[in-house]
């Protein structure tokens, strides 16, 4: 129970620790009317007057972002174009490579076989193109005369056989023209509304031997012109030709083809990108024209002026008015809520951290915080103080209990005689010329010392240890004579190891007192060695325990307080001094495990020997 004076003393402190409480309470901010000055001052105020700002700075803003995204937005779509036509151009270099045709050429030039030729040429070009995206039509025509005619469509570009036929009709003779001066290269030709891809297949000697057309899938290869941002209409140029002319109106078409005219026409350049973007009240108008296997290409797209310029203004300025404000809003939130609540928080967690970790008593600094983190910090303070003496207090009390413990555990083996005694017998043994008494005497002597203990000293080496051992098994050697046999197994590199003082003796003074056979021979052996992480001490008898016996030998080592005779304290001794330096872990075990052999046994971990 704590006294008197110490409870008036803790009254008092919380008391203290409630008035300045109290006192902090006045000086601190109160959460709510905080919140409310920022809302006010960092949101309601900036609102009103940036949404004035805004009001006429949106107009130009508008007209620079209109003007970057026909821009950004043409150049992606002409990208991806240009990538379309690389696959198509991609696409007729397979017959070139796969050699296919070739062989096919030789082969009927030695057999003249022409069904054979027709169904491997009709093969290969319906498993090449027949599936192909890019490709609505291909078409082989050799420049020899074979009665059969080569072509594939394209399943998955809409393709028929009209398109062949109008091929036939409209295209083969320009076509033919163009591939006569192309030599192993490629080129785009356009034939009314149909873009045709002309390659030459050449033999070993680069002589052509055949051409292959194929017709451009227009609506897969020019999705992505047709679909720019606020297009209304399209006009495609290949070089100098129409490729794609705009559905929209007499007048606007006219103006579609004028402006090509001026702007994309007479710029004879073949560059990577040209980009260019104009709109009036009423009319936008942007083109890109991009170089693609020596060819130009030139996209002129009509775009909804109306459509980019009737957004509804009032969402608009409400989202950048919102995405402005967010900035400062953020930052002004961000920083209360870090000084009134996250950093509170924070130096809370740390200091809990401390104490988790045995720091108690640590303390928050004062700071300039909200009532409630105010509060809740000195309560904090208070607690990790009293939780300090707590600690402090019960520490104390339990080195006491433990030294007083050691210190009558200890008392009971100190003998109630006088050492300057002996010495006097023993001198007078000498006189008299008896040695074996004189012996005894002076082995007695030893032990006499090791149980005074003049030094205080809790720990002493094993070898010292193992002097007084010696001591005692000369006397019991006197006793006992031919009938007495004890042998030593110990790890010399253990002799310096500190171990509790008088341990081993008790043991081996059990090992005499109620070892031995039906005979009165008492055969012994005492082994210390070091195995794992602990030292093991272990005295070997030649007895054997009864029932009796193993009840009162768990009698004797257990935790419990029990009465036990002089005859018997050794034993329980060592056991409770070990549990109480050492913990519930170590201690004392003796055990009968055959039959003429008792074992007791004492193990150290090294971890938790003194230094």
């Amino acid at each position: 129970m704590v006294k008197a004076g110490k409870k008036e003393k803790i009254v008092k402190t919380i008391k203290n620790s409630v008035q300045a409480i109290k006192i902090s309470q006045l000086k601190k901010s109160n959460l709510t009317k905080g919140m409310v000055r920022v809302i006010l001052f960092c949101w309601f105020i900036p609102c009103l007057t940036l949404s004035v700002a805004l009001f006429y700075s949106t107009k130009t803003k508008t007209n620079h972002q209109i003007a970057d995204t026909v821009n950004t937005s043409m150049k992606n779509a002409a990208e991806i174009c240009r990538t379309n036509i690389s696959v198509a151009i991609e696409e007729s270099k397979k017959p070139s490579y796969d050699g296919i045709i070739k062989d096919c050429y030789n082969d009927y030039l030695e057999d003249k076989d022409d069904e054979k030729m027709y169904d491997r040429i009709s093969a290969y070009l319906s498993k090449t193109y027949a599936y192909s995206p890019v490709i609505s039509s291909a078409i082989l025509l050799y420049n020899m005369k074979t009665p059969y005619q080569y072509y594939t469509y394209s399943n998955n570009a809409d393709s028929t056989y009209a398109n062949i036929n109008e091929f036939k009709s409209n295209g083969l003779l320009k076509v033919t023209s163009v591939a006569k001066y192309l030599g192993t290269g490629t080129k785009l030709v356009n034939v009314g509304n149909h873009l045709y891809l002309v390659r030459n297949i050449v033999n070993s000697e680069y002589k052509a031997i055949a051409v292959l057309v194929m017709e451009i899938n227009k609506k897969y290869i020019f999705n992505s012109i047709y679909n720019v941002v606020w297009s209304e209409d399209t006009l495609a140029y290949v070089d100098d030709s129409i490729v794609h002319e705009p559905s929209c109106g007499e007048k606007d078409k006219a103006e579609m083809l004028s402006y090509a005219k001026k702007n994309v026409l007479n710029n004879k350049r073949i560059d990577e990108y040209s980009l260019e973007y104009a709109c009036n009240r009423t009319t936008g108008l942007a083109n890109v024209s991009m170089g693609v296997n020596d060819q130009k290409f030139s996209f002129i797209v009509r775009l909804d002026r109306h459509g980019m310029l009737n957004q509804d203004n009032t969402v608009m300025y409400v989202c950048i008015i919102i995405a402005i404000l967010l900035i400062p809003l953020l930052f002004a939130i961000f920083y209360y809520f870090y000084g009134n609540i996250l950093h509170p928080i924070s130096m809370l967690l740390e200091a809990s951290e401390k104490i988790k970790n045995g720091e108690y008593g640590c303390e928050i600094k004062e700071a300039e915080l909200n009532n409630e983190f105010g509060t809740l910090i000195d309560t904090f303070n208070h607690m990790s103080i009293s939780l300090k003496e707590s600690f402090d207090r019960i520490y104390a009390e339990e080195i006491a209990v433990r030294d007083a413990k050691m210190s009558a555990l200890q008392s009971q083996i100190n003998p109630h005689f006088l050492n300057n005694t002996l010495e006097i017998i023993n001198w007078k043994a000498r006189i008299s010329g008896n040695n074996d008494v004189s012996g005894m005497i002076e082995s007695l002597g030893i032990m006499m010392e090791a149980t005074m203990n003049r030094n205080n000293e809790a720990f002493i080496t094993i070898k010292e240890e193992l002097k007084y051992v010696d001591a005692y098994l000369y006397i019991i050697d006197q006793r006992f004579g031919n009938k007495f046999h004890f042998e030593k197994e110990i790890d010399e590199s253990l002799m310096s190891v500190k171990i509790p003082r008088l341990i081993i003796q008790p043991l081996v003074e059990n090992m005499v007192e109620h070892g031995g056979d039906v005979y009165g021979n008492r055969d012994g052996k005492l082994q210390i060695y070091k195995k794992d992480n602990s030292i093991h001490i272990v005295v070997n008898n030649n007895g054997n325990i009864n029932e009796k016996d193993k009840e009162n030998i768990d009698y004797l080592l257990s935790n419990e307080d029990v009465d036990v005779d002089n005859h018997h304290i050794g034993i329980r001794n060592v056991n409770r001094r070990l549990k109480i330096l050492y913990g519930e872990g170590s201690g004392l075990t003796i055990e009968n495990p055959k039959d003429n052999l008792t074992v007791s046994r004492i193990v150290i971990e090294l971890n938790n020997l003194p230094n």
